[in-house]
């Protein structure tokens, strides 16, 4: 990109460049400037209140004669001073020529236009050379001015062209009309006008708006991203925590079961009842409990592994590792799981198997602390897999009497926690629908049946 407000650019003359610089607003005015004359409509460009460039929109002289000449009983033409051109421009292009009077020029367009003008009752209102005489005679007084030449039964009106920076009169605008037009033609040229700027700021203002909402939709997106990170890492957090608690659940029996062993070893041996038979089968017993410890952090540590490879999955197999992990916090609080799944023909799809028994876990531990929440006697969660023709399913059904019609709107929602605030985060299934929707290219709901709530996975087999 080049530099907006360098001074040799075509766009703008320098006083105009300067004057967005310094006050950071929009101007309209006429500007003459070597193949960029016309009326220009400028607006700055900011970034945090700087001026970093601007949208510079030019209509031609042309335009405006051409537009009034096409729908009115009107002649017109655009008369331009020619000190503000530079020498070399003029003696190289053949856009602009001399008019009637000295130090003025004709648009070159504009003349072939009314050359070339055949009605013979347009042709009655070309003026001679005295009556153009007097209208740039009273064109240069800076205000617009109207003459009546009886002889001729001709209105000639003039409207000055005012560089609003320079405070300049650079050029001005006559239209000859015949009498009898005089008052139509006033006022449909104000409306003309009227709406002419009107359009032209409509349009400059949907360009605005449009930039602007490109800007703050991307502001968003950042701000959508940054936060899903928070979210992540929150969630993280309150899965290791949850982790802790299932790994608490499976190692208390084991520990219990090393401890009774080690301590009947002891008593024996202190009261003399120890005998050669006793200790293979206390050591045992010890072994097989540690060895059951070993293969309990195993199972967690795979589970944790931040794999996020897509590979072939067997969905039963990853089914039963999760089951694996939630059996003891289960089994501890007196929750019965009814697993459904068939196993007589295995699933295998192409997934990432780990953000799956994620979900599952916090679908499940979600179900578990539903059942401890309400104190329901007899818990019991229902998991099953369903094949579909393009897809399978899995549910998972509470009997812990469903979720409040209130609340069901807002399960999913970030940070929603229906839990005491020391024990959920409100994270579990909002990042539950974002891994399904976002990253297995599925779906998550949840409906009320007669016994609970039922959450639906539903993930496509391609």
């Amino acid at each position: 990109m080049h530099n907006p407000f360098d001074k040799t650019n075509k766009v703008c003359n320098s006083e105009t460049i300067d004057y967005i610089k310094k006050y950071k607003k929009e101007i309209d005015t006429f500007e003459i400037k070597d193949e960029d004359t016309g009326f220009k409509f400028i607006y700055p460009i900011k970034n945090s209140n700087e001026v970093v460039g601007f949208l510079a929109i030019t209509f031609s002289e042309q335009g405006l004669t051409s537009s009034l000449m096409k729908q009115y009983y009107v002649l017109t033409n655009f008369i331009i001073k020619a000190d503000n051109f530079s020498p070399s421009y003029l003696e190289k292009t053949e856009k602009y020529k001399a008019a009637h009077f000295e130090g003025f020029l004709h648009n070159t367009s504009i003349v072939k236009e009314l050359q070339n003008i055949s009605r013979k009752d347009i042709l009655e209102i070309k003026p001679t050379k005295n009556i153009s005489m007097k209208i740039y005679k009273e064109a240069m007084k800076k205000e617009p001015n109207s003459i009546f030449i009886y002889k001729d039964n001709l209105t000639t009106t003039t409207i000055p062209i005012i560089n609003k920076l320079t405070n300049k009169q650079e050029a001005f605008l006559a239209i000859l009309s015949k009498e009898e037009g005089l008052i139509s033609l006033t006022n449909n040229y104000r409306l003309i006008l009227v709406l002419f700027i009107f359009l032209c700021a409509a349009i400059l203002l949907a360009l605005y708006f449009q930039i602007s909402r490109s800007i703050i939709e991307k502001e968003n997106l950042n701000k959508i991203i940054k936060k899903d990170k928070q979210l992540l890492e929150q969630m993280k957090l309150a899965q290791m925590g949850e982790m802790i608690g299932n790994i608490a659940h499976q190692w208390r029996q084991p520990l219990s079961m090393i401890s009774t062993a080690a301590s009947g070893l002891k008593m024996k041996d202190e009261f003399g009842l120890l005998e050669s038979k006793d200790i293979p089968e206390f050591t045992d017993t010890i072994v097989t409990n540690a060895k059951y410890l070993s293969e309990t952090i195993d199972t967690f540590r795979d589970f944790i592994k931040e794999n996020k490879d897509t590979k072939d999955t067997i969905i039963q197999e990853k089914i039963d590792e999760t089951l694996k992990i939630i059996k003891a916090s289960l089994e501890n609080n007196h929750i019965k799981l009814i697993n459904k799944v068939d196993y007589s023909k295995s699933l295998k799809v192409e997934i990432v198997g780990e953000e799956l028994a994620q979900v599952l876990i916090n679908i499940l531990n979600n179900a578990k602390d539903v059942i401890i929440q309400r104190k329901i006697e007899k818990g019991v969660i229902t998991l099953d897999l369903i094949m579909k023709k393009n897809s399978f399913q899995i549910t998972i059904e509470d009997n812990a009497k469903g979720i409040d019609q209130e609340v069901l709107p807002k399960i999913f929602n970030p940070y929603f926690t229906t839990k005491h605030q020391f024990h959920g985060t409100g994270l579990g299934l909002y990042m539950s629908k974002i891994i399904v929707e976002k990253h297995l290219h599925g779906s998550l709901e949840v409906q009320n049946t007669k016994k609970g709530a039922k959450f639906t996975i539903t993930i496509p087999l391609q």
